[in-house]
């Protein structure tokens, strides 16, 4: 069983009469791509900052690696909380080696982390020119600089354009391919969907959910099915036991959900036996947006 690099037990944060984090309890091994989900105001950032002891908490406890204190696990540890900040006018290089002054990494690592990022070619030109992903790259590079063993992002791709969010999810890809756990927040399922290992829902600094995504998409979530007689088609799929619930979609076909005893070739046998021919089948397949809109709504 991998060890743990992040324990965290019945963690809160209180601002005023606001809970923004609400008796938070999370594991997240090592190499996992962990995403922490929710929208606005879910609580994301402040547990984020609270792990990272830039935040107080109000109580509950967290464990990075063992149990000495975070001050002493700087170097194990890369972070970008907010949008990249870097001196307009100085180069990627320039930016960087002002970085390892205030982390006291050696400048040797400079370009190794350029070339991580897809920077190399560009790290001499002044950070004013860089387009928004070239900026968030060149954050994921100074979060890179001591080589650490974990990378703790905050939204990562926000306000990217698509071919920015794409590069950013490579690059994420990439990094956690080289062994490194990291962790990341969002409010894009289809950030989480595409890059992490495991993810926890948050609503209103509550955990609702968490598990992996592999095992969250696995399977898929009944079939979508249609005829020319769309009416006696949706009579025969209620009256099937097993049969949980149908809705007809924007296609006009219907959607079809199964209890798990149900057989889809006995049901599709079953239509065929009652006179109907389908022009149409087709399985659906599970989507976090999906769960993640039911988890919210419950």
């Amino acid at each position: 069983m991998r060890e743990n690099i992040l324990k965290i037990s019945g963690l809160t944060k209180h601002y005023g009469k606001i809970t923004a984090v609400n008796a938070l309890d999370l594991e997240i091994k090592k190499g996992n791509v962990f995403g922490l989900l929710g929208p606005n105001g879910s609580g994301k950032s402040t547990t984020l900052g609270i792990i990272l002891g830039v935040t107080q908490k109000s109580s509950g406890e967290y464990q990075w690696f063992d149990q000495q204190p975070i001050a002493s696990q700087r170097k194990r540890i890369g972070a970008i909380l907010e949008s990249p900040t870097f001196y307009p006018y100085l180069s990627g290089v320039q930016n960087l080696k002002i970085v390892c002054r205030i982390k006291d990494v050696p400048q040797q690592r400079i370009d190794e982390v350029l070339k991580i990022v897809g920077l190399y070619e560009r790290g001499r030109s002044p950070f004013k020119t860089y387009s928004l992903g070239m900026k968030q790259r060149l954050a994921i590079a100074s979060a890179l600089l001591s080589d650490p063993e974990v990378l703790i992002l905050d939204e990562p791709t926000n306000g990217l354009d698509p071919q920015g969010i794409a590069e950013i999810r490579q690059l994420i890809l990439e990094i956690a391919a080289g062994g490194k756990t990291i962790i990341l927040a969002s409010h894009l399922l289809d950030e989480v969907q595409k890059v992490c290992t495991h993810f926890a829902v948050l609503k209103n600094g509550k955990k609702i959910f968490t598990g992996s995504v592999a095992e969250s998409l696995s399977g898929n979530d009944g079939v979508e099915i249609s005829s020319f007689n769309i009416e006696q088609l949706e009579e025969l799929a209620k009256a099937y036991k097993g049969v949980k619930q149908i809705k007809k979609n924007n296609l006009n076909r219907l959607e079809v959900q199964f209890d798990d005893q149900v057989n889809i070739l006995e049901f599709h046998q079953y239509l065929i036996e009652k006179g109907i021919v389908l022009n149409h089948l087709a399985y659906i397949n599970k989507s976090l947006e999906k769960q993640f809109l039911e988890l919210l709504s419950a």
